[in-house]
């Protein structure tokens, strides 16, 4: 079986400095992708770009830095990403926050419910006429 290459697509991943999402965003850049990650603190984002750049020798791995848990965050994520960005083929919402105790986020939400359900649906819809208009077009004839 050949190898996918992802070369020319544009991948954004949530929570992409440590676990699955860090792994997701390494193989998509391992696959020639253009990834995006996002973070909620700058110098553990800026660590991760590294080393994915350096592990994939893919210099195509941006940085966007927004707080999942708060939806102004959100929404200047989907607009800082469209600003850079004409394109995205692949979102990856992998952000997911446990909370020991009840958190109450400054925009009066319980961060759980933020960051888990709210905050995906939120940037799905900010970023889904990008997705729509990155998808191939299919013809037959």
């Amino acid at each position: 079986m050949t190898e996918m290459s992802l070369q020319g697509k544009v991948c954004l991943v949530t929570g992409s400095t440590s676990g699955i999402g860090k792994v997701t965003a390494r193989e998509l850049a391992n696959k020639g992708a253009t990834v995006v990650l996002v973070s909620r603190n700058r110098a553990k984002g800026e660590a991760t770009q590294a080393e994915i750049k350096q592990v994939t020798r893919n210099k195509n791995v941006d940085l966007l830095v927004a707080d999942l848990s708060l939806l102004e965050d959100v929404r200047r994520l989907a607009t800082k990403f469209q600003d850079r960005y004409s394109y995205l083929h692949i979102l990856i919402n992998n952000a997911g926050g446990v909370y020991s105790s009840r958190e109450i986020t400054s925009e009066g939400l319980e961060a759980t419910l933020a960051v888990n359900y709210l905050a995906p649906f939120l940037l799905t819809e900010l970023l889904v006429d990008t997705l729509k208009a990155s998808a191939p077009v299919l013809t037959r004839g």
